[in-house]
């Protein structure tokens, strides 16, 4: 018996991912930048943390506040919200 793989055996799964030696030929796999810190290859760009940090510089945190109804429920709540249709409603019938 030999251990060679043939074209009608099914695929091999959990191996390591299939990569050509072909730098340009990538088949799917995600490029691979500069090493990392730790000496890991990274999968980000240089260019892609220059817009991540413009992304965030754009984007800031800010403090909102909500108006909370009686109920508990954001204002206004759907029992206001028909309450203050029917008025208008009313109002305009009047008018």
């Amino acid at each position: 018996m030999d251990d060679v793989p043939h074209a009608d055996d099914p695929p091999v799964l959990g191996g390591a991912p299939w990569r050509s030696h072909d730098p340009g030929d990538l088949h799917g796999v995600p490029p691979t930048g500069p090493a990392g810190r730790d000496g890991r290859q990274s999968f980000v760009s240089r260019q892609d943390l220059e817009d991540a940090d413009d992304v965030l510089f754009a984007h800031p945190p800010r403090k909102v506040t909500r108006w909370l109804c009686g109920c508990g429920e954001e204002y206004p709540c759907p029992e206001v919200r028909f309450a203050q249709l029917v008025r208008h409603a009313s109002v305009r019938a009047a008018s």
